[in-house]
């Protein structure tokens, strides 16, 4: 049975040989994770230190008899529930510019899934200066209720992407909900997928 029969002709056979680094297992990572993982990617290195709190739930891939387990544990479970031959690597560990080294050498794609601003700035630094050749697919602006045409892709400086608003702080008066999440989350995989096929991100 091919369970990615509905793929477009030849992507299952190119994505099935890729793998990729998701940096954070929140409400980017995770939906990141599951949308490539349905996709058929090959691979998935995951990185976060966090575990699963209810107030997750409303916008993050996770269930409530998952609440207090460290979130890329949990998300490995239901990766493989997905596709069981998705090849997972799940890192109980908070990412710093002392151990980037974490990220592998045959990641075809950097994604940056932090919700921390200084955390955003330590990847992206990373990445344009060690990793140049390394697509990284970032996010600025996805908090509140904004309208689905102000998520954008911007062109950043070497190979780095940005998806978001660009302006939209997430913060009590905002707050974030599923929707807008998911549409950013859903960006940043297509963007992904692009680049793993050798597509142009925009044309």
């Amino acid at each position: 049975m091919d369970f990615f029969s509905a793929n477009p002709p030849g992507v299952t056979e190119v994505l099935r040989g890729k793998s990729v680094f998701i940096a954070g297992a929140g409400g980017l990572g995770s939906n990141v994770c599951v949308l490539l993982a349905r996709a058929g990617l090959g691979g998935i290195t995951v990185v976060d230190f966090d575990r699963v709190e209810p107030s997750n739930l409303n916008r993050q891939q996770y269930f409530r008899d998952q609440v207090g387990m460290p979130k890329v544990k949990a998300l490995e479970e239901n990766l493989l529930r997905i596709n069981p031959e998705l090849e997972i690597t799940a890192i109980e560990e908070k990412l710093t510019p002392e151990n980037c080294e974490l990220i592998p050498e045959k990641t075809a794609v950097i994604f940056e899934c932090f919700d921390d601003a200084a955390a955003k700035a330590m990847l992206a630094n990373f990445a344009l200066s060690e990793r140049p050749e390394t697509p990284v697919i970032a996010v600025s602006g996805l908090a509140g209720l904004g309208p689905c045409g102000a998520i954008k892709v911007r062109k950043g400086p070497g190979n780095l992407y940005i998806v978001g608003d660009g302006s939209s702080e997430t913060n009590e008066k905002n707050g974030t909900i599923a929707s807008r999440v998911a549409q950013a989350a859903a960006v940043q995989a297509h963007i992904g997928i692009r680049l793993l096929l050798g597509l142009a991100v925009q044309e």
